[in-house]
């Protein structure tokens, strides 16, 4: 498991880094309003990420289970995948055709007409098809604990889809020419990584595309699914909504500035994602097996270091917020329109974090009712509310909702998850050693630095090394009061330690 999560970091850092690397390329040689576009296109691609229907899901869960024999995780596999041949078309279809009412409706540009921007769209509709279909394999990877695999081909799928794209946009620098290379680099990477899975699961390279759908199948998984379907489909409301909010009240510049916001915060998510996934086949072989006792240790002790990395860097993203922009884009008209936000979003995406691992807990024990509640009960809050707080208060006011349904989710779902599987001490254990006490060591510690900071002026590398001491105070402090000394040797020394 060592090896696993760091494949995971490196995979999710390089994530981060593409970020901070291309992003300002990207608007540099193509114009602020053509990276709105590209922020757009991503509205799509969350939205039909509810074509999904639980799948990926569904197939890591079936590949973990050590009460599955090969022959019946081969089945699985083909059926599954056979239903994502279909859902691919699906997806395809859908973008493709509904381009030109959507290029109409939706968008208000300057710079292209809609005609443009639908051939845009349907360009982009293949691209997210198989988008799809990728992580599909990527989650069958995943479940055969095959990361350290899965996280090469993700590291060189976004090197080739991210980043060279940046030589071809500096000989054709045109939205066109960015999307086609996009898509024809997911293609590829499709390809090759279900030719890897094949060999993991069967032993022999293919690339064979067939339907084999099997009912027994379906009868076995459907319930799991199903649950994961719903909760897929909420998720991709909550999570565009605020969005597709901004597009329609506001205007897609705005839309862009907000996205480049979240982009940056969301380096909280990718963080601390590397070991919430690496744990998921652990938590569902140990469930499986009966080992709820061990499982449970190994949640709390994973669970600490999680609102460690949380806390440390969403209080810096907070107290930080315009120096971080400006070190990204070294763009003061970016910084004035995006700095308003970034504090509220650092903390959204904070909490959003901590309810990573307790949901691995949920997925491992094939508990999904929680979640569709949650996620149901949320759209009463913010279907109004996002409406109401973007007319009065704009992208702030957008914001500010996101934040306030991110919070109250993880402190109910924290409580429900363990009162239903964990069953440990929800006051002492959680709330107060994985998030009072935290927060509030390395928001103490990122205000002091943030406050002594004036002597940095136009420096931006002094003001990178400033953040970074302040980010490293805060884990260090934070490690040594709450950290217990056993604990600390087992990760430092990797032995007797559950990550092994």
């Amino acid at each position: 498991m060592k090896k696993n999560i760091l494949a995971n970091f490196l995979g999710k850092f390089w994530g981060i880094l593409s970020n901070f690397l291309f992003i300002p390329v990207y608007i540099k040689l193509l114009g602020f309003e053509s990276y709105s576009i590209i922020s757009f296109t991503l509205i799509i691609a969350g939205v039909m990420a509810i074509l999904d229907a639980g799948l990926t899901a569904t197939l890591s869960r079936e590949f973990a289970r050590n009460d599955n024999t090969k022959d019946e995780r081969v089945r699985t596999y083909r059926t599954l995948e056979s239903l994502y041949f279909i859902i691919t078309a699906v997806c395809i279809a859908a973008i493709f055709f509904s381009a030109d009412s959507i290029a109409l409706k939706f968008l208000n540009l300057k710079s292209y007409s809609p005609s443009e921007v639908s051939l845009f769209l349907k360009i982009i509709s293949f691209e997210t098809g198989f988008q799809l279909l990728i992580r599909f394999y990527f989650g069958g990877l995943l479940g055969l604990e095959k990361q350290v695999k899965a996280n090469f081909y993700q590291i060189g799928w976004g090197i080739v889809r991210n980043g060279f794209v940046v030589f071809l946009l500096f000989l054709l620098p045109t939205l066109k020419a960015f999307f086609l290379w996009q898509a024809f680099s997911t293609l590829l990477f499709t390809i090759l990584v279900k030719f890897s899975l094949e060999k993991e699961l069967t032993g022999k390279y293919s690339i064979c595309f067939s339907i084999n759908i099997e009912k027994e199948i379906l009868k076995n998984v459907w319930k799991f699914a199903g649950g994961m379907l719903l909760i897929a489909i909420v998720a991709a409301v909550n999570t565009q909504m605020d969005k597709i909010m901004i597009t329609r009240l506001l205007s897609v510049e705005t839309l862009g500035y907000y996205t480049l916001a979240l982009s940056l915060s969301q380096a909280i998510i990718i963080v601390v994602t590397p070991i919430t996934t690496a744990l998921l086949p652990r938590f569902t072989y140990q469930y499986s097996g009966g080992q709820s006792e061990e499982a449970a240790k190994l949640f709390n002790m994973a669970g600490l270091i999680v609102s460690i990395l949380v806390f440390a860097i969403m209080a810096n993203m907070s107290f930080f917020a315009k120096d971080l922009v400006w070190i990204w884009t070294n763009n003061l008209t970016i910084v004035h329109n995006t700095s308003d936000f970034m504090p509220i979003l650092s903390i959204s995406m904070g909490m959003s974090a901590l309810v990573n691992l307790p949901y691995q807990i949920a997925i491992a024990n094939g508990y999904t009712k929680l979640n569709n509640i949650l996620g149901v009960l949320s759209l009463i809050i913010t279907f109004p509310g996002y409406w109401l707080a973007t007319q009065y208060y704009g992208a702030v006011g957008t914001a500010l909702v996101f934040c306030c349904v991110q919070t109250i989710t993880t402190f109910v779902y924290l409580y429900f998850i363990n009162k239903k599987i964990l069953k440990t001490r929800i006051i002492t254990d959680i709330y107060l050693k994985q998030i009072l006490l935290p927060l509030i060591i390395s928001f103490g510690i990122a205000f002091i630095f943030s406050s002594l900071s004036g002597f940095i002026h136009d420096n931006r590398i002094l003001k990178v090394f400033w953040i970074g001491i302040s980010t490293i105070f805060c884990l260090f402090f934070t490690v040594l009061i709450l950290v217990p000394k056993q604990m600390f040797k087992n990760i430092l020394k990797l032995k007797n330690s559950p990550f092994k």
